[in-house]
């Protein structure tokens, strides 16, 4: 189930993200999240399964397309089937008339979604 980030959930969420990031240093973390806080037009999603956040997703809305900024699985729940799955819950989360787009492997994920999904 995808939850919303709120500010009681930053340590997690700073957890999640250095799964994805170059700079894993708590300062660029903190940044990282602050900065989905304080821009209206991106949005972070944790991930829980069970009692557990096992993922995170974070997106920018620029008119009709959600670009995929960041996304990241713990360890144990890594591979495609899960990506793919967490894709699938953000997609049912967001309007239809939103295009989701990526970049670099992101992009390539979700071009393979997008092929699975057809």
């Amino acid at each position: 189930m995808l939850v919303k980030y709120k500010q009681s959930y930053e340590k997690t969420a700073m957890g999640l993200l250095a799964f994805s990031c170059s700079d894993k240093s708590p300062l660029a973390l903190l940044e990282l999240v602050r900065s989905y806080e304080e821009d209206p037009a991106r949005f972070l999603y944790l991930w829980r399964v069970g009692e557990d956040f096992v993922g995170i997703i974070g997106m920018e809305q620029q008119d009709t397309t959600m670009h995929i900024l960041h996304i990241a699985l713990s360890p144990s729940f890594r591979g495609e089937k899960r990506s793919y799955e967490l894709l699938d819950e953000t997609r049912n989360l967001l309007p239809l008339d939103l295009t989701l787009t990526g970049q670099g492997k992101t992009g390539e994920l979700l071009d393979k979604w997008n092929q699975v999904a057809i």
